[in-house]
Order: C-alpha cells, then structure tokens, then sequence
C-alpha cells in the first residue's frame, strides 16, 4: 500500500512577477505542490486528476524527475489554469483561476488502485468533487485529507459534507475564521461538532502553526522570513511534510517542527524547485529546533482558549487582489 494517493484539479500556472515581462510558467496546483514536497521527502506517492489532451507533457518532467507517479486522465477541452501576479517584495495582488475540463471530471473516474493508500489527500476541485473522493476515501478505509484554499463551500451544509468523512484539514486562521463570521473560535465550535474526531492544522502566518486533535492542542512558533514572491506553496510543503512525518510515528512535537524546517526550505527558490529532501530536512530542523519551542495545551484549559480567542487572524494568508 503506498503512503499518499492525491488528486485534485492540477492548472497551468502563470507567475507575474514584479519587473519581469514573461510569466513563468508550469504545472501547479495546491495538490501538486503536497505531491512533489511529499516525494521529495521519499513519500511513495501517486497523483490522479484531469488534463487537456493538449497540455505540454514536458510541463510534468520536474515531479516525474523528483518521483511523482501520474494517473492522469486526458479529456477534451481547455486545460484548467491559474494567473498569479505578484507586486514588489512578493505580495500577490491578483489571482485568476479557470477549472476547464476539472469542471466534469469526477470521482468514479479514479482508478481502483487510487484508493489503495495510506491517505487520500485532495486538493483544490470542484465541490462535487470532494464531497464524492472524500466519500469514497472513507469507505476504502484511507485517512482523507484536505486542503480547501478558502473554498468551504456555499453553506454550513455543503462544507458539512466535505468535513464529516475527512480524517484532517488544513488550511489557515484566516481562511477558517471565514466560517464564524470572522470569529476563531465559533469556526473551530462549529466544525469540531461536525466531526469531532477531526485533526486540523491551523498555520498562522507570521504567528506560527496549530495542530489541534480531541483535547489537544499544540502551538509552535513561526521563524521570521524576509518577505518574498516564493512563499506560495510553502504552506502545502507545511501539511505535506507535517502528515508524512505523523503516519510514520513521529511525536507531534517532532512532525511540526520538521514541517517548519520544510516551508523554511521551500521559499528559497521559485515553485517547487528548491523544496528540501529527507536529509536536507533533518539538517534544517537540528538547526532550528531550539528557536521552535512546541506548547501543549488541552482545548477547554484557559491557555488554549485564551490562545484561540486572542488570535488575531493573518488576512495576508489570503493574498491581497485587486
């Protein structure tokens, strides 16, 4: 059984950055980035999605060449693609995103082999779409994970459908306050009652991370980064890295502060071109350990909630569009 299968609608990326004339260009989304941060680190992993017939296959080399397995599907119409632009010091001020032949793909269309995984993992789709692979995953006896990227869905009843068959979440503060009015803790209330043996972790931005699971809850620090147009990503190579490292064992303690060490990694070079290995990982970590104290705290304590409703949620997470 391999450790991660994961699917998504995967986009030709276009980067605008500042003074440049060209965009840069290749194959992304948010499940590719946990695809390739995953099998860099050694994750036996497959990725299955929807692609144009006409979509440049040379675009797929890096994460072939860094050991991403494909099981894509080619259809006819418009590959789907996202448009990033960036202002200087890497502030994103637009965003663009058209699913194209992502919008009639669906899960019945995996193959069987997919759902022989450890985790199902899915990222950026249609809402059908991971209601249904977060159905199927849970009947296969997978971990489901997702990372939403803000999208929840219409209502508490549409995000309800995701939620209850999904092992974890990821996502941010700012994304999950979205689902409490701009109120922390009533999203967090409102989602654990849904499905209260959910594992989420809640990154911070410039605050650090949070993993929190039943009565526990653990805090660890963020380390002070110069702004930069490389930060996309970093949050994915975060929950990557944070949940390979949890299936193998690791204390929580250990599995954030590896996850720290990885998006450290990541933003120093563009897309997922410099994310870091297993060993360049661990080097990383050794060094930071000492400036990545994680605290323990049971949910209903007074420090807990005080951490929770004293947070004041990071909007830049979001990128700030025009």
């Amino acid at each position: 059984m391999r450790d991660f299968s994961v699917t998504g609608i995967p986009t030709i990326d276009y980067y605008d950055f500042f003074g440049e004339t060209e965009s840069r260009i290749m194959f992304g989304s948010t499940a590719v980035y946990a695809a390739v941060a995953l099998a860099k680190q050694g994750a036996d992993i497959v990725f299955s999605g929807p692609i144009s017939r006409d979509l440049d296959k040379k675009l797929l080399a890096p994460l072939t060449n860094v050991g991403v397995k494909f099981a894509l599907h080619e259809m006819e119409g418009t590959q789907a693609w996202l448009r990033l632009v960036f202002a200087e010091g890497g502030r994103v001020t637009f965003f663009e995103i058209d699913q194209g032949v992502g919008e009639e793909f669906s899960a019945e269309q995996l193959a069987d082999d997919f759902w022989q995984a450890r985790v199902c993992w899915i990222g950026t789709c249609p809402h059908a779409y991971k209601v249904a692979v977060a159905s199927k995953g849970q009947a296969h006896g997978c971990e489901v994970g997702h990372s939403p990227q803000g999208e929840f869905g219409r209502s508490v009843d549409e995000f309800s459908a995701v939620v209850k068959n999904l092992t974890f979440l990821n996502t941010n503060t700012a994304e999950m306050a979205t689902l409490g009015s701009g109120r922390l803790m009533i999203a967090l209330n409102l989602v654990r009652e849904i499905n209260p043996d959910l594992q989420i972790l809640l990154t911070r931005g410039r605050n650090g991370a949070w993993f929190i699971r039943h009565n526990e809850v653990y805090s660890i620090p963020a380390i002070p980064q110069v702004e930069s147009e490389f930060l996309v990503g970093s949050g994915d190579t975060f929950a990557a890295t944070f949940h390979y490292q949890r299936i193998q064992g690791n204390p929580i303690p250990v599995c954030l502060q590896r996850a720290t060490a990885a998006a450290v990694l990541k933003i120093r070079g563009f897309s997922y071109t410099m994310m870091g290995n297993r060993d360049e990982i661990l080097a990383e970590t050794a060094v930071l350990t000492p400036r990545l104290p994680v605290t323990y705290a049971t949910w209903d304590s007074p420090q807990a909630i005080r951490w929770i409703e004293q947070e004041d949620p990071d909007w830049t997470q979001f990128g700030q569009t025009e």
